[in-house]
């Protein structure tokens, strides 16, 4: 790790020209640098198509317990009690979701 911090760090003379071993290691850090980046946006890129294959059927749940919440009828309190919770639910699935895309951002900025 030292040597790619001598490496990365500014010569006091502009005539002073790394060695090879310096550039050995900054070209080696440079690669797996590139490579963590790549993983990282590889895992982000997952992560984002996991999210949207799980808010598909989240919002398909949430439709159906409004509609069936909708059409109950007016004596069925403890049915409309639970599509609420069920409407309830998704939404905290959803929110769960979004505070992991976005902390996954945050975490690569």
């Amino acid at each position: 790790m030292s040597a790619v911090a001598v490496a990365l760090a500014p010569t006091s003379c502009y005539t002073d020209v790394p060695s090879y071993t310096e550039a050995s290691s900054y070209t080696e850090a440079s690669y797996y640098k590139e490579e963590a980046s790549a993983a990282i946006a590889s895992s982000e890129a997952r992560l984002r198509d996991l999210v949207h294959e799980l808010r598909q059927p989240l919002s398909s749940i949430e439709a159906i317990a409004y509609y069936l919440e909708m059409t109950l009828p007016a004596g069925q309190f403890e049915a409309r009690k639970y599509m609420s919770q069920l409407q309830r639910l998704v939404a905290d699935t959803n929110s769960i979701l979004e505070r992991s895309v976005s902390a996954t951002r945050r975490g690569t900025q």
